[in-house]
């Protein structure tokens, strides 16, 4: 997992993620790893391991932070609860 990911993250290729309905926990922790995001206004996003009683454990954490800040991260991370792909674009999330 984490080796795949850090390498599309760093692949010598631009990657884009095109999403069209849920990116939930690793969906999004692939989405987060690629150069940019694409989502359809059917999308959400979120990670909700918590509600699990789990962690992101494939870079969300770390990815979450440095694309939407991380007071945002902190909430979104903590309330577990998926936002729409406006709440994303607005974010910075997606492009």
């Amino acid at each position: 997992g984490h080796d795949l990911f850090n390498g599309i993250e760093s692949g010598g290729k631009p990657t884009v993620a095109a999403v069209n309905g849920p990116a939930l926990g690793g969906g999004l922790e692939l989405a987060m790893a690629c150069n940019a995001r694409i989502g359809s206004k059917a999308s959400i996003y979120g990670l909700p391991e918590l509600k699990l009683g789990l962690i992101p454990g494939l870079g969300g954490t770390q990815r979450l932070p440095r694309l939407i800040g991380v007071a945002a991260a902190t909430k979104a991370m903590l309330s577990s609860k998926p936002f729409p792909a406006k709440k994303a674009l607005k974010l910075g999330l997606i492009d």
